[in-house]
């Protein structure tokens, strides 16, 4: 078989190998509380899935995702694990709230440029929060990782805190006030989720895609993620790029909370991003896809129809949103392992080995029975 369709066929399995381990553990997890999990998992999907109304609560669902993933992806490519888009998407989305919501004197901003200028802000204050770890990173070389998570909790706690103690609405729950309906994001329908910054989301997909793919910055930033020292000897400026990528997933995260908050919230709650988080789904996706932009697009869809229909599930069947953030959970640990891995999968390695590793124990046991009956003793 060629190698180019061994390899491509090897990827698949290497997805479809942890989709099937995945829900089989949400199977058990069904079984033990007493649902089918065929009923469970045909309601998931025709919920998202199966009607022209799930298809744009799905394509709701997933616009955040969308965007979250693919910053995602373009960090995970150039080798900076930035897991700090959860905490970039609330700092964008409280800052788009208070423009959007009329605090300090914004409703005086002419109607038609209310919507732009919420969505620049939202993109400023995201990139200015996404610098600190960038920045620590690229000139200090700070564990990433730390730093970027410790960030999500204090922009989460940040948030929280300005919404109870200056920014509450007139909500009788914690809230800014409602969005100004001229700094509404119109929906495509009323009756749905999805609201026009979909096409934000598309837009943004193609031009990452591009950048990714088909540019000289795309290609450095591969580079640095294989080999950072060898960027650098070569006179990629890694540093300049560890910063522009941290900028540009802050500027995308922000605008992903913008559009949450104008869109479909129309307002700013302090768990208006609800477990496990848009920035962490974004980080699922990128994860699973291999950092691929294409592949986002579509898992990140996958993922917003998922939501929605366990959301469907919830309804009628009474089973608990729960389950999907198991799967998920179990998608990303099962996804940990090379199942199929070069021209000898793990899977077949794995079973060719079986044999001689037989052998070898019978052959040891063989030389220890002769070692005991001669009476031979070691040390």
């Amino acid at each position: 078989m060629n190698n180019r369709i061994r390899t491509k066929i090897f990827d698949i399995g290497n997805i479809l190998i942890p989709v099937t381990l995945a829900f089989g553990v949400g199977a058990v997890f069904c079984l033990m509380i007493g649902y089918n999990p065929w009923t469970v998992f045909g309601v998931i999907i025709r919920g998202g899935f199966g009607s022209k109304a799930g298809w744009m609560q799905t394509l709701g669902f997933s616009c955040p995702i969308i965007m979250t993933s693919m910053a995602t992806a373009l960090c995970f490519k150039g080798g900076v694990w930035n897991l700090g888009m959860e905490g970039q998407l609330y700092m964008g989305a409280y800052a788009a709230a208070l423009v959007a919501g009329g605090y300090y004197g914004m409703s005086s901003i002419p109607a038609g440029l209310q919507i732009p200028i919420a969505l620049a802000v939202s993109m400023g204050v995201g990139v200015l929060y996404a610098l600190i770890p960038g920045l620590l990173k690229a000139y200090l070389n700070t564990n990433v990782v730390v730093t970027t998570i410790m960030f999500n909790y204090v922009a989460i706690g940040l948030t929280e805190f300005m919404c109870k103690a200056f920014h509450q609405g007139d909500q009788s729950y914690d809230a800014t006030f409602k969005i100004m309906p001229t700094a509404t994001i119109p929906k495509l329908n009323e009756s749905y989720r999805v609201t026009y910054a979909i096409f934000a989301a598309v837009f943004i997909a193609i031009v990452i895609t591009f950048v990714m793919k088909k540019t000289r910055f795309g290609y450095e930033l591969s580079a640095i993620g294989v080999q950072q020292e060898f960027a650098e000897a070569t006179g990629m400026r890694v540093k300049r790029k560890i910063v522009q990528v941290f900028m540009v997933s802050g500027a995308v995260a922000g605008l992903a909370g913008a559009t949450e908050v104008m869109g479909v919230n129309k307002n700013f709650t302090p768990n208006f991003s609800k477990d496990p988080g848009l920035g962490w789904e974004g980080y699922f996706v990128a994860v699973l896809t291999n950092n691929n932009p294409v592949a986002c697009f579509f898992v990140a869809i996958l993922f917003g129809g998922f939501r929605y229909g366990s959301i469907v599930a919830q309804s009628n069947l009474g089973i608990s949103l729960d389950l999907l953030n198991i799967i998920k959970a179990c998608l990303i640990l099962f996804y940990a392992v090379k199942y199929l891995n070069g021209s000898n999968g793990r899977i077949k390695k794995a079973v060719r080995s079986w044999p001689g590793r037989l052998r070898n124990k019978d052959s040891g046991t063989r030389e220890g029975a002769k070692i005991e009956k001669g009476g031979d003793t070691v040390g």
